[in-house]
């Protein structure tokens, strides 16, 4: 009888193979999340007598597990309603679109599994044994460019150049910024993937252009065709001059150059971002916004106080220009007589010139975390109400958003690292829990209850803010508005006590001033944080402290006036 080796190095016959081979299908679907309902091997189904020849091979039953394995991790990372949203419907650019997103599922996967990246690791080898597309030579060094720098491995940026001259490596670089976020991801890799598309349509034109040149060139004479040779030749040489000017060490370092740090995350399997009405019933977000609405009548001088400087804050961004003696828009009727005099002249309209300063989004990230509780919480999000509504009345577009953890001291992230060994410096070891109370495109009359989730019993604990600031910019930057605002609102320094006694007591500090480090110096957006109680312009520039949580109001209310009111641009 035949015997081959099994994994765990037990010898097993042919009749044990069968079963191997169907418990790695049950693997594959406990490891998607039964997401993997049915799946087959490129080429065709393997029939039974097919699976006893490759079982085999110890190699190829290897192989077979790295294909299960891979399809699974594309199952379990992946959302298939936003994959299937953002798919492009070029061909071409959709094979791109799978590798992009199939980089984006093994590099959670092989963070967490390291068993699936040895079994993937053979599979990777040959690509197109795990695509259900063609992979051709410009594809496969693609996809193995966007491994090897997930996997911090070389990557040979001047050959990359050379394959997509319109696409710079940076590009796909900045992309994996969002791989936390698969709809921001997809549409990001969508708008890069158009230029590989672009560039394929300028060949094909290119390619036609050649053609017709080259049916010309048989007109020509033999002598002329002779004198074509020495100078294609000339031109390989140049070719590969240029290209041995790309390999210079000095340039590719400048490309290599880039920030990195130690921060790090054990785990993300159990964050979760979360709109706000899916985070309770709705009887349990009614009876919190009473409550919430008791909150606001004991806070009746507060509330009067910040009515008046709204009023004025309103006046200063609601102050429109007209044009006058126009052909069209609103009746003048100052301008009539002009009309009785002269039946011709039409222009007796007039229309109104908008304020530029209401093509402005502002978001408000508000800290949720333990500390704030009482007091300081509640006047945070009545202040933020209040704001809100002029701000809408404004026609300027807010949203509301509130981060903390799901759970106090760690959480399943915790206990999944405690399961495997309690590797040292884990990183970040709780899971997040980033909430949207308000979406910018949201009326508020249309989500005013989510904002009672503030009040529900257990819902502040611990607070990271480098995450949660990350988090609210990439919401902020995809957006089309010219003025992007984000105003962060605190009461403390980070603090989640599983990760700081895990690691170095200053990751998370750290942690926060490089995020806003990197935000500040892209100058995409205005950003600003006011501390309640806490000096925080140790890690904002533009950063303000209040004492009491009354004088929040004050202090935005402020700082919008200075960066809506006064907007010239």
């Amino acid at each position: 009888m035949n015997f081959i080796k099994g994994v765990l190095g037990e010898n097993l016959s042919k009749s044990n193979q069968k079963n191997e081979y169907s418990n790695q299908k049950i693997v594959a679907s406990a490891l998607s999340k039964n997401k993997l309902k049915k799946i087959s091997v490129k080429n065709n189904a393997l029939t039974k007598s097919e699976n006893e020849e490759i079982l085999e091979n110890n190699v190829e039953f290897i192989k077979i597990r790295g294909f299960y394995d891979f399809k699974a991790l594309n199952e379990r990372y992946k959302d298939k309603s936003i994959y299937d949203f953002y798919l492009p419907t070029d061909e071409i650019q959709s094979q791109y679109y799978e590798l992009l997103n199939a980089c984006r599922c093994l590099k959670f996967g092989f963070e967490e599994f390291v068993g699936c990246k040895i079994n993937i690791s053979q599979s990777l080898k040959n690509p197109e044994s795990i695509f259900d597309f063609n992979i051709d030579k410009k594809k496969n060094f693609f996809f193995k460019c966007i491994i090897n720098f997930l996997g911090e491995k070389k990557v040979d940026y001047a050959k990359f150049e050379k394959f997509f001259p319109k696409i710079k490596f940076r590009e796909f670089k900045k992309l994996f910024d969002f791989i936390d976020d698969q709809e921001l991801f997809s549409l990001k890799a969508r708008k890069i993937l158009k230029k590989i598309e672009n560039e394929i349509t300028e060949n094909k034109t290119q390619n036609l252009n050649k053609e017709d040149q080259l049916k010309s060139d048989k007109i020509k004479s033999k002598e002329k065709e002779k004198n074509k040779i020495p100078f294609s030749q000339e031109m390989k040489k140049k070719n590969k001059k240029d290209f041995d000017n790309n390999q210079n060490p000095s340039l590719s370092k400048k490309i290599t150059e880039i920030s990195k740090t130690h921060y790090k995350a054990y785990t993300k399997e159990f964050d979760i971002s979360r709109n706000a009405k899916y985070l309770a019933t709705k009887d349990e977000l009614r009876l919190l916004r009473k409550k919430f609405d008791d909150e606001y009548l004991e806070n009746k001088r507060l509330i009067n106080k910040l009515a008046k400087k709204l009023e004025r804050l309103f006046s200063s961004l609601n102050v429109n220009s007209w044009k006058f003696d126009q052909e069209e828009g609103y009746l003048d009727s100052s301008r009539l007589a002009n009309l009785v005099a002269n039946s011709k002249n039409t222009q007796i309209f007039k229309f109104e010139n908008e304020n530029n300063s209401k093509n402005t989004i502002v978001s408000l990230l508000l800290d949720n975390s333990g500390s704030m509780r009482g007091k300081p919480i509640i006047t945070s999000a009545i202040t933020t109400e209040i704001i809100t509504k002029v701000l809408e009345k404004c026609k300027v577009n807010v949203e509301i958003l509130g981060f903390t953890t799901r759970e106090w001291k760690g959480g399943k992230s915790k206990k999944k690292w405690e399961k495997f060994g309690k590797i040292e410096n884990p990183g970040r070891l709780n899971d997040l829990l980033h909430i949207v109370y308000k979406d910018a495109d949201i009326f508020w009359k249309n989500c005013k209850d989510n904002l009672g989730l503030i009040l529900k019993d257990g819902l502040l604990k611990e607070n990271i803010d480098g995450e949660a600031v990350q988090w609210a910019y990439n919401r902020l930057i995809t957006r089309k508005e010219k003025k992007k605002i984000l105003m962060v609102i605190s009461d403390g320094a980070p603090v989640d006590d599983s990760t700081l006694s895990t690691n170095q007591p200053d990751i998370l500090d750290n942690h926060l001033k490089e995020t806003v480090d990197g935000i500040e110096k892209a100058n995409s957006i205005k950003l600003m944080a006011i501390g309640i109680g806490h000096d925080v312009s140790k890690y904002y520039k533009n950063a303000f402290v209040i004492d009491d949580a009354e004088n929040l109001g004050d202090v935005i209310i402020s700082n919008l006036t200075n960066l809506l009111g006064n907007n010239k641009n």
